[in-house]
């Protein structure tokens, strides 16, 4: 069974595709304290708050939008899995 991707899954692909010294940006520019995006990026927080992902999101479809628009409006229709 195929389902879309997260919300979630989107920042995670980000992060990973992120380099570590863009961490620190990443935070400044987000409002996500680094070491909550190490936490995130290296596994050691699985489901982190809803705030702290849509933070994550907002920051990195704006990063696109502002470099790559198609890959924008691909992330920004990242949905939750519906609950059947």
């Amino acid at each position: 069974m195929n389902t879309a991707p997260t919300i979630f899954d989107a920042v995670l692909e980000r992060l990973h595709a992120s380099s570590v010294a863009d961490l620190r940006r990443i935070a400044r520019e987000s409002g996500v304290p680094e070491g909550t995006l190490r936490k995130i990026r290296y596994g050691e927080v699985k489901n982190p708050r809803v705030r702290t992902v849509q933070a994550l999101h907002d920051y990195f479809v704006t990063e696109l939008a502002d470099n790559q628009p198609d890959l924008a409006k691909e992330a920004t229709t990242a949905q939750e899995p519906s609950h059947a």
